[in-house]
C-alpha cells in the first residue's frame, strides 16, 4: 500500500530541510548588566524565614495557618520604605475538596528617579504549602528582604511586591492578581518558589500550562545567576522540553503569568515539581537566591520589553525560534503527509469512495468519546477529583481509591457497551481491508495537520507511532510488526516517566494521574480529542496488520491500496474473499482445475 520510493524521497527532502533549519539556531539574548552589584542581606533573610516558620509552619489554602501567614506578610510589607499601603485580595478558588477562600497580599513601589520606562515589574512568592508539608519559607523571606532593598534605590519602572495564595491550587493567586491589573501595563514577572530550600543549585522554570515558555527570561535569569556566582542546575534536555510543551505540567506561578502573555520565570531550589518541604534554608543558599533575584530585577528595570512567551527549544544553549520549531515538526511529518496525499490521489483515480471507510473510523472513535464523556460526568458528580482552578491539581488531590476504581469501571463499561453496539457498523467493510487501511492513512494525515496547528509538540510525541502505523502496512514478517509496535509506544512510556518526575510519583500512579486529569477537563478538550483520534487510527491500522499476522497473510506481501475485482465482488456477497496465502491459492487453483476437467 505504501509507496516506499516516494516515502524515502520525502525523508531525504525533510532531512535536507532539517539541516537548514538547525543552522538558524541563535542566542536567546539577554538583559543589560545591572548598574551596581547586588548587596542582598542573607542574614536578615534567614531571620525572616525563621519568623514565618514559627508563625505558620503549615499554610494550606483556606486554613488557619494560611490566614496567619497572610497577616504576617501584611505586617512585613507595611514596613517597606516608600511602598503604597498594603492591599489584600480575597478570592475563592475551586479545589478538589470544594471551594477554598484565601487572599493575595501586595504593595507597589513607584518608579524613583532615572529615566521612567513604561510597564511595571511583578515580583511574587507563593505563600501556601501542600497539605502535610512544612517549609517553603525562603520564597517569602527573599521577597520581603528584596522589597526592603528596592524601596531605597532608584528605579526606572514601578514594581509590585506580591505574596500569592493558592499557588498549590492551579496557581490561582497569581492568575487572580494579574487579571485584576488589566489597566496597568506589565513588562515581566519573577516568582520566588522556595529558591533556597535545598542548596543543590538554582533551578529556573520557564514553562507554562499552555505549551509556551519564556526562553529569553530564562536566559536573563541564567545571566543574573552567573553574575551572582550562584550555582545553576543543569538545563533540561530536548526531550524534557518537548514533553513540557506537548503535555504541560508545572506547579510554578510563572505559568499563570505566561498564560497572559507576560515573560516570566520562577527561581526554585528543586526541579519543576511540587514543594516537598525540608529544613530552614541556609544563609549561603538564601544569599545565592537573593543576589540572583536582585540582579535579575535590576537588569529588567533597564531592559527593553522582552519577547512574549512562545513554543521554542533550547539546544546547546542556543534557541530554535518558535516559527522554526513549527517548521521542523512539520518537516518530520512530511513523509506521512506525502504518503497520505499519494494514497488519496490513487484511490480517487480508482473511483473508490472514502466516505464509508471514514465513517467506519468514526464508529471506532465513538466508544472512546463515550468513555471519556462518562468519566468527565463522574468527575463533575464528585467521584473523580476536578481541576484545581481549572488546571490539573496536585498529585495528592488525585488518589487512586475505591470511588476512582468504580469510576474507571463505569467509564470502561460504557465504552465497551458502545463498541458492542457499533461494532458491526465499524467492521462490516473488512472485505476491502486494503482500502480501509489506505483511508486510515489519509485520515491520519488530516489529524496530523490539525494536531500540528493546535499543539505541534504533542504531534512530535505522536509522530513515531504514526510513522510506525504507516510502515507496518508493508511488513512481511511478524517480528517486524513487534519491533514497530515497540518503537511506537516508546515515546508514550518516556512521557509517563517524565511526568512521574514532575509530580514526584511512580510510573503506575503517573499513568493514572495523566488519564484522570485529562478526562476531568484539566488539559483542555481539543488536544486530547485529537490525540484520541490518532490513537484510534493507529490502533485500527495495527489491528488490520495483526489480523493478517494471525491468519498467516503477512508473508503474502503488503496491502494494495486499490481493491481487486474479487474484493469488490466479495464485499457485495457474490464471490468469497480470495485467500492470499500460498496454500489458499493452491486450493483455489485445484478447484478451478477440477471445474475445467468436469466441463471437458
Amino acid at each position: 500500500m505504501l509507496n516506499g520510493r516516494l516515502y524515502r524521497l520525502s525523508w531525504l527532502v525533510a532531512a535536507l530541510a532539517l539541516l537548514v533549519a538547525l543552522l538558524t539556531l541563535e542566542s536567546p539574548g539577554g538583559t543589560p548588566d545591572p548598574p551596581l552589584p547586588p548587596a542582598f542581606d542573607a542574614m536578615a533573610a534567614r531571620g525572616i524565614a525563621a519568623d514565618l516558620a514559627t508563625v505558620a509552619p503549615e499554610r494550606v489554602p483556606g486554613t488557619v495557618g494560611d490566614a496567619a501567614s497572610a497577616k504576617w506578610m501584611a505586617d512585613q510589607l507595611a514596613a517597606i520604605p516608600g511602598a503604597s499601603p498594603v492591599a489584600r485580595q480575597r478570592f475563592s478558588v475551586a479545589a478538589p475538596s470544594g471551594r477554598v477562600v484565601t487572599e493575595n497580599v501586595y504593595v507597589s513601589l513607584p518608579a524613583r528617579g532615572g529615566q521612567a520606562a513604561p510597564g511595571a515589574l511583578v515580583i511574587s512568592a507563593p505563600r501556601d504549602t501542600p497539605p502535610g508539608v512544612r517549609g517553603g519559607e525562603s520564597g517569602s523571606a527573599v521577597l520581603v528582604q528584596l522589597a526592603r532593598a528596592l524601596g531605597t534605590v532608584a528605579r526606572n519602572r514601578p514594581v509590585f511586591i506580591v505574596s500569592t495564595g493558592a499557588s498549590t491550587l492551579g496557581n490561582a493567586g497569581a492568575r487572580w492578581f494579574v487579571s485584576r491589573f488589566s489597566g496597568t501595563p506589565l513588562t515581566a514577572a519573577v516568582s520566588l518558589d522556595d529558591p533556597a530550600g535545598v542548596p543543590d543549585g538554582l533551578h529556573i522554570w520557564d514553562d507554562g500550562q499552555d505549551a509556551r515558555r519564556s526562553i529569553p527570561m530564562a536566559a536573563a535569569a541564567e545571566q543574573a545567576a552567573t553574575r551572582a556566582d550562584a550555582p545553576l542546575a543543569p538545563v533540561p534536555g530536548p526531550f524534557a522540553q518537548i514533553a513540557a510543551m506537548g503535555l504541560p505540567q508545572t506547579s510554578g506561578d510563572q505559568a499563570a503569568y505566561i498564560a497572559l502573555g507576560l515573560p516570566s520565570v520562577s527561581l526554585a531550589s528543586r526541579p519543576e515539581s511540587p514543594l516537598v518541604g525540608g529544613n530552614l534554608a541556609t544563609e549561603d543558599a538564601l544569599g545565592d537566591a537573593g543576589r540572583t533575584a536582585e540582579g535579575l530585577i535590576s537588569s529588567l528595570d533597564r531592559a527593553d520589553a522582552l519577547p512574549a512567551p512562545a513554543a521554542g527549544l533550547v539546544i546547546n544553549s542556543r534557541e530554535l525560534r518558535p516559527i522554526m520549531s513549527r517548521v521542523v515538526i512539520l518537516l518530520l511529518a512530511l513523509p506521512l503527509l506525502v504518503a497520505a496525499l499519494d494514497l488519496a490521489v490513487r484511490l480517487r483515480r480508482a473511483g473508490v469512495r472514502l466516505l464509508p471507510f471514514v465513517a467506519a473510523l468514526l464508529w471506532r472513535l465513538l466508544p472512546v468519546v463515550v468513555a471519556v464523556l462518562v468519566a468527565h460526568l463522574l468527575a463533575i458528580a464528585g467521584m473523580l477529583p476536578t481541576p484545581a482552578g481549572g488546571w490539573p491539581p496536585l498529585a495528592e488531590a488525585v488518589p487512586f481509591d475505591l470511588p476512582a476504581v468504580v469510576a474507571i469501571l463505569l467509564s470502561v463499561g460504557a465504552g465497551v457497551l458502545t463498541w458492542m453496539i457499533v461494532r458491526h457498523r465499524a467492521m462490516r467493510r473488512d472485505a476491502e481491508v486494503a482500502s480501509r487501511a489506505a483511508t486510515g492513512v489519509i485520515a491520519l494525515g488530516v489529524v496530523t495537520v490539525l494536531l500540528w496547528l493546535v499543539s505541534p509538540f504533542a504531534l512530535l510525541i505522536a509522530l513515531p507511532a504514526a510513522h510506525c502505523a504507516l510502515i507496518v502496512t508493508r511488513a512481511t514478517r511478524p517480528w517486524q510488526v513487534i519491533a514497530l509496535a515497540a518503537v511506537a509506544v516508546t515515546p508514550v512510556v518516556l512521557l509517563v516517566w517524565w511526568a512521574s518526575s514532575r509530580i514526584d510519583r511512580g510510573i503506575p500512579y503517573s499513568s493514572w494521574y495523566l488519564m484522570e486529569t485529562t478526562v476531568a477537563g484539566g488539559r483542555g478538550v481539543i488536544g486530547p480529542m485529537l490525540a484520541a483520534a490518532v490513537l484510534v487510527i493507529v490502533w485500527s491500522l495495527g489491528s488490520l496488520v495483526m489480523s493478517r499476522v494471525r491468519r498467516g497473510l503477512v508473508a503474502a506481501g503488503p496491502y494494495r491500496p486499490v481493491p481487486t475485482e474479487d474484493e469488490r465482488l466479495a464485499r457485495r456477497g457474490r464471490r468469497p474473499l480470495p485467500s492470499l496465502t500460498r496454500r489458499g491459492r493452491e486450493r483455489r487453483a485445484a478447484r478451478e482445475g477440477a471445474v475445467d476437467r468436469s466441463r471437458s
